[in-house]
C-alpha cells in the first residue's frame, strides 16, 4: 500500500467527522487507510489535527471579541467558537474553550447564539458567538493541590533548653499588611532583625504571631485578591519564598525563647486564601507550635488579664467594639486589659472606646497602587509589637 503523503480536501474533511465521532488516533489512521487505499499514520494524522486549529481560525469570519471584568469579580467573554451539539452543553468544554482553567473558574452563565458561514474545506459551517460569565472558585482545586503539597513537608524540631520565667511576659508580633512582594524580604531584612533582637532580649512565657491579614498581595496567580478583584499581578512564587524567609527565622527564634509560641491566622482580603495555605506550611514544619488556623472573621487571644481582638478591619469596622463582646463574653468579662487590633487602611490609629482600646496598626510596607489612589499616603512605615504582663500592657515597640 503506498504511503500517504499529502491531504486533499476529501480526506481532511473525513479526518474531522472521525475525530467528532471520538475514535483515537491510531483507530483513524486505520480507518482512512482502509477507505482511501493509501497508508495513514498515527503521527500522521496527529500532526494534521494538530494543524487544524489554526487554519479553522483562518478561516473564521471578522467577530469582535470581548473581554471584561465586573466590579464584582465576575469576568465576562465573547468570542465565535465552533462547537458541536454535545460540546454546546459541556460547562468544562465552555470555560475551556474561552480560556478559563475548569480547576480554577466557575461558569455563572452561558449564551450561544448561532452564526453560519461558508469554508472552501468544510462547506457551511455553524458557528456560535459564544458570551459566558465566570468567577474564580473559592478555596477550589488549586487550593486544594497546594494543601496535599504542604502536608508533605518535612518537620523539624527546634532544639530549646528548659527555662523557669518569673516576670511572665508575651510578646505579640502581629505584623498586618506586609504584602509579599510589592515590599520584598531585602526591604523587611531590618525589620526582621529588630524583631529577632526583641525575642533575644528575655525569656517569655509567649510568643503570639499573628499571620494572614493581607501578608500576600495576591490571593492567586492571576492578580486578584480574595473576592476576584483584579489588581497588579505580582510574581506569587516570589511572594511565598519571601514570606517563608521572613517569617521562619522568627518562629524558630521564638521556639528557642519562649515557653510557648502560637500562630493565629487572621483573614485578609488580598489574600485570605494562600495566606491560610502558608499557615498550614508552617504548621507541619513546626509541630512544636500551636496553631488557630480557623477560617473566621474574628478571634481573640487572652495572656493573664489581657483580651486581644484580631481581625482586618475590613468589615464591620465601625461596629467591633460591639461585636466582640457579644462573640467572646466569658474572655471579655475576665480581661481588666481589652484591645482590638486591625489593619487593612496602612496607617496608625488608636480609639479607647468606654475602655476599649481599638489600634489600627501601622505597616512598613511600601505604598501600593490601591493606597495611592485613594490617598492612604504618607503614613509612618513600621510594624508594632506589644509587650504584656499578666495585668497589662507594658510597652509598644516600632520595628
Amino acid at each position: 500500500m503506498k504511503k500517504h503523503e499529502k491531504w486533499t480536501d476529501e480526506e481532511y474533511k473525513r479526518l474531522l467527522e472521525l475525530k467528532e465521532q471520538g475514535f483515537t488516533y491510531q483507530q483513524i489512521a486505520d480507518m482512512l487507510s482502509v477507505q482511501f487505499n493509501q497508508e495513514f499514520t498515527f503521527d500522521g494524522v496527529r500532526n494534521r489535527l494538530r494543524r487544524a486549529p489554526l487554519e479553522q481560525a483562518a478561516t473564521l469570519p471578522n467577530y469582535k471579541e470581548e473581554y471584561k471584568i465586573e466590579a464584582d469579580g465576575s469576568h465576562k467573554s465573547d468570542k465565535l467558537l465552533r462547537m458541536s451539539a454535545e460540546q454546546l452543553k459541556d460547562v468544562n468544554y465552555l470555560l475551556e474553550a474561552h480560556g478559563f482553567s475548569k480547576d480554577s473558574w466557575e461558569l455563572i452563565s452561558a449564551r450561544n447564539n448561532i452564526w453560519n458561514t461558508n469554508d472552501k474545506i468544510n462547506g457551511v459551517q455553524t458557528l456560535y458567538s459564544s458570551k459566558i460569565t465566570v468567577r474564580p472558585k473559592k478555596n477550589g482545586n488549586d487550593l486544594e493541590k497546594i494543601v496535599e503539597t504542604i502536608k508533605q513537608t518535612q518537620s523539624i524540631i527546634i532544639k530549646t533548653e528548659p527555662f523557669n520565667v518569673i516576670d511572665k511576659r508575651m510578646l505579640e508580633v502581629p505584623l498586618f499588611d506586609t504584602h509579599f512582594p510589592i515590599s520584598n524580604y531585602e526591604y523587611y531584612k531590618p525589620t526582621q532583625t529588630k524583631i529577632i533582637d526583641k525575642l533575644l532580649s528575655r525569656c517569655w512565657e509567649e510568643v503570639l504571631f499573628v499571620i494572614g491579614q493581607d501578608m500576600l498581595h495576591n490571593d492567586n496567580f492571576r492578580g486578584q485578591t480574595a473576592n476576584g478583584t483584579q489588581i497588579e499581578s505580582v510574581d506569587m512564587v516570589k511572594a511565598w519564598n519571601d514570606a517563608r524567609t521572613f517569617f521562619e527565622p522568627m518562629i524558630e527564634t521564638g521556639i528557642k525563647q519562649s515557653k510557648s509560641v502560637k500562630v493565629v491566622y487572621s483573614k485578609g482580603n488580598h489574600d485570605e486564601s494562600m495566606s491560610w495555605a502558608f499557615v498550614q506550611l508552617l504548621k507541619e514544619r513546626y509541630p512544636q507550635i500551636e496553631v488557630d488556623d480557623r477560617m473566621i472573621e474574628r478571634k481573640a487571644h487572652t495572656f493573664g488579664k489581657n483580651f486581644i481582638g484580631i481581625t482586618h478591619g475590613d468589615k464591620a469596622r465601625k461596629n467591633l467594639h460591639n461585636i466582640f463582646p457579644v462573640e467572646f463574653p466569658n474572655e471579655w468579662s475576665k480581661a481588666k486589659n481589652r484591645e482590638i487590633h486591625i489593619g487593612h487602611l496602612h496607617v496608625e490609629d488608636a480609639k479607647d472606646v468606654f475602655g476599649m482600646v481599638i489600634r489600627t496598626l501601622a505597616t512598613r510596607n511600601k505604598t501600593d497602587k490601591w493606597h495611592k489612589d485613594n490617598g492612604f499616603i504618607g503614613a509612618h512605615k513600621r510594624f508594632m509589637l506589644f509587650e504584656y504582663s499578666e495585668d497589662e500592657l507594658e510597652s509598644i515597640h516600632y520595628v
